[in-house]
């Protein structure tokens, strides 16, 4: 029952050793591109995984296929990305207790 599926995919990025940088625009239409040729229309929702981006580029990427045309992607977009948006956190607290801040 595709209705009922949610994916977890990557995002269409260039491999380690390529020497040319891909823009957001570039990963957004590969990304929906491939999707489109491979995901039922009938899936309700995508949910990416950063596959090892940064949080800037991870965040860039999505925006960028969240502005592609909306009318061409039956699927809502999103992330589940979490050590990509908390990876800057994480290496300034390094552990210092110092640095701890309970709310």
């Amino acid at each position: 029952m595709f209705e009922g599926l949610c994916i977890k995919p990557n995002m269409v990025t260039p491999g380690s050793n390529c020497k040319k940088n891909a823009t957001p625009k570039e990963i957004a239409y590969y990304t929906v591109r491939t999707l489109q040729r491979t995901i039922p229309s009938s899936v309700p929702g995508i949910t990416f995984l950063s596959g090892g981006q940064s949080e800037d580029s991870a965040n860039s990427n999505l925006s960028a296929m969240n502005k592609l045309n909306a009318q061409n992607i039956p699927w809502n977009m999103t992330f589940s990305f979490g050590r990509a948006l908390v990876s800057e956190v994480l290496e300034y607290w390094a552990g210092d207790a110092d640095k701890y801040y309970e709310a």
